[in-house]
């Protein structure tokens, strides 16, 4: 029987993304995982569960495909109709183009990666993996990581609160050793200062809100902080402001522009208006920059993906040819253990060693080569045949 272990068209992907307008309404998706691993397990060579909140996806090593899809979508239920189903080597493409970020909602975004490889290693630990699952996903992370090295997918913002604090850098040359102040505490604060902490090293960052429980909450603790009432900031003076904040326009605030030479306000609607002021009409331009520079390098980015979904393909080849290897070698060492015993017995009854050695030989040869002497009787070709004759006589000289 021919070994299947590394059998690329047993590899079967059921995805359902944000792009499917049930995504959302699945509720309790973690449940919904847990039931399918253990469900699913025992009727498959093994399945991984990549669950994010942009994708749930099922990735199983199965031949049995009537039987899976009868008990996953049972367990899916209603949403089993949404399922985009991919098979072999396409199910290997599309988590490849998954790992590289070309199936992100912003393309080349990095966290993918690491959600792919966690997802991977937990249900490698529950030892819900397969040879084939293992080779897949390994070389998934490979590839994610080459493409992130090789092209500028990931490179870049594109998002307004990191754009925002990229067009600050540029106007000023830098944000390190600047002291800059955040209006807000909401999400895009918190980007802008993770980005900030992140990549730069201010002298301080100052964050001013309406609520000093909520600022507190996004500090960060690679930079040094401080806290303001929003009324408090007015009449400080800072290399840049940075302003994301809801509710707007705030009259009071103008007070900043009478100290402040440059504030960026991605507030909608703005927070503050003036001529000293950018809004998010300037972000916006380097925002596009920014995604069609990534989306030139989507081209380089498939590319890769070609080329490592044929080293897949090698690799599988190899690994199953080394395991019908190992399988003959089980039998011929099968077949060993019993001729040793032969002679043995035919010793102890007196035979000669040399005549007990010479039969021995003869019946391991003609046991370990019946299966090639069956297939030239029994499947003769003639180019197969002269292949097999030819390789033994040139070894045998």
């Amino acid at each position: 029987m021919i070994d299947q272990t590394y059998d690329i068209n047993n590899l079967r992907l059921y995805s359902i993304t944000y792009k499917d307008s049930c995504f959302y309404d699945m509720g309790k998706v973690e449940e919904i995982k847990e039931r399918i691993y253990d469900d699913i397990f025992h009727i498959s060579n093994g399945i991984v569960i990549l669950s994010t909140c942009n994708r749930f996806e099922i990735y199983v090593d199965s031949y049995n495909e009537e039987i899976l899809e009868e008990e996953i979508n049972k367990n899916m239920g209603i949403y089993s109709k949404f399922f985009h189903k991919y098979l072999g080597l396409d199910s290997a493409a599309h988590l490849f183009r998954v790992s590289a970020g070309l199936e992100s909602s912003i393309i080349g975004e990095t966290e993918i990666l690491s959600q792919v490889k966690d997802a991977w290693e937990e249900a490698k630990n529950l030892g819900y993996t397969s040879k084939l699952l293992d080779s897949v996903f390994h070389q998934s992370i490979i590839l994610g990581k080459r493409v992130r090295s090789e092209t500028d997918i990931s490179k870049g913002v594109l998002g307004y609160p990191q754009a925002s604090v990229e067009l600050a850098s540029k106007l000023l040359g830098t944000l390190n050793n600047k002291e800059i102040a955040i209006i807000g505490a909401g999400k895009a604060a918190k980007i802008m200062i993770d980005h900030l902490c992140s990549k730069y090293n201010p002298s301080k960052i100052t964050i001013a809100n309406r609520s000093l429980d909520n600022a507190k909450k996004i500090i960060n603790d690679k930079c040094s902080f401080e806290v303001n009432d929003l009324y408090e900031i007015v009449n400080k003076k800072f290399d840049v402001i940075l302003v994301a904040i809801k509710g707007g326009p705030f009259d009071f605030l103008k007070g900043l522009l009478n100290k402040n030479d440059l504030i960026i306000d991605i507030s909608t609607p703005n927070a503050i208006t003036g001529d000293k002021v950018y809004n998010i009409e300037s972000v916006d331009k380097l925002v596009k920059e920014n995604y069609n520079h990534r989306l030139d390098q989507v081209q380089l980015a498939e590319k890769i993906i070609k080329e490592e979904l044929d080293k897949l393909l090698q690799y599988l080849r190899k690994r199953s040819i080394d395991e019908d290897i190992s399988e003959i070698m089980r039998y011929i060492d099968s077949i060993i253990k019993y001729e040793m015993e032969q002679t043995k017995k035919n010793i102890n009854k007196g035979m000669e060693l040399d005549e007990a050695l010479r039969i021995a030989f003869e019946s391991f040869a003609k046991k370990s080569m019946k299966p090639i002497f069956n297939l030239l009787h029994d499947n003769y070709n003639e180019k197969i045949s002269e292949l097999i004759i030819q390789y033994y006589k040139k070894n045998l000289r």
